[in-house]
């Protein structure tokens, strides 16, 4: 999810050390959000993670190969599963229109795309919850096995670059006419030290209508949340290695609305997502 939130068009893809000219195709308002236009970027992360499952009896994703890819044109922009195109562009800001696919389908199935581009499974790829202290017995065993299918938001992002401080906010509305819900993405991402490796921290919140939490956490004739705001932290830091390798690692956890926590099918309160390994840039 925070790849995508703050996955900014004008800085996206640059590791540290690496820079651009006009030369090459590259342009920013600066060498550091340097990238390359109209050229497609391919890395791969390998190393050992896992992102936490809130489901009840929902088993953890492990992270092992991440692999990344991304193409910035003149307008039209391509950051893993997010795309997008450029409406106004300055040095410090600006409006585009993307689409992004919905998040919270991650939980519900191991082979969604979102597990491996970051970012308990039945056969059918539906959670299913036995008895627990939150969830009764009596209440668990009316769930009915549903699907929860792949979901596309769209909308207007804004992004913004101030003294160092990279920002973004997302409003995204379905448009594949699964859940017709609604979903504001704000985040800011935060150097911390600057040098030879860079460390830096990213925060932000996430709102859901109610719409979105039923269609993943509601059960129908059970339970029907309302309106969800998840924060999330993450610290994160990369070093570059020899040749095309850098070290990367990271950190982030996300405190889950009380309307998801009070889903049935909710047995953890937060989702936290670790890495730690080096990525290869082709």
């Amino acid at each position: 999810m925070l790849a995508a939130l703050l996955a900014i068009h004008a800085a996206a893809g640059a590791a540290p050390g690496e820079t651009g000219s006009a030369a090459d195709g590259c342009a920013g308002p600066s060498s550091d959000d340097c990238v390359a236009v109209r050229h497609w970027s391919f890395s791969v992360a390998l190393g050992a993670g896992v992102r936490t499952n809130p489901l009840v009896n929902g088993e953890n994703i492990p992270l092992v190969i991440i692999p990344h890819v991304s193409y910035y044109g003149e307008r039209f922009f391509l950051d893993d599963l997010d795309l997008g195109v450029t409406l106004v562009e300055s040095a410090a800001n600006s409006l585009s229109l993307i689409a992004s696919p919905g998040y919270d389908r991650v939980y519900f199935y191991r082979t969604d795309l979102q597990n491996f581009f970051i970012t308990g499974y039945l056969a059918d790829g539906t959670a299913m919850a036995t008895a627990s202290p939150t969830s009764p017995a009596t209440v668990i065993a009316k769930i009915t096995p549903r699907p929860r299918r792949i979901t596309y938001l769209a909308g207007p992002e804004w992004t913004f670059k101030v003294a160092g401080i990279s920002g973004q906010l997302d409003v995204l509305h379905d448009v594949t006419g699964q859940d017709h819900g609604t979903e504001i993405r704000a985040a800011l991402g935060i150097p911390l030290i600057e040098s030879r490796g860079v460390l830096s921290a990213n925060v932000g919140i996430t709102w859901k209508s109610s719409a979105i939490v039923n269609y993943y956490y509601g059960e129908p004739g059970l339970y029907a949340g309302g309106a969800a705001l998840d924060p999330f932290a993450k610290l994160g830091y990369t070093v570059p290695l020899s040749g095309r390798w850098r070290f990367n690692a990271f950190a982030e956890y996300e405190r889950l609305g009380s309307a998801i926590v009070d889903s049935p099918i909710v047995a953890e309160h937060s989702v936290a997502t670790v890495f730690i390994g080096a990525i290869y840039a082709f």
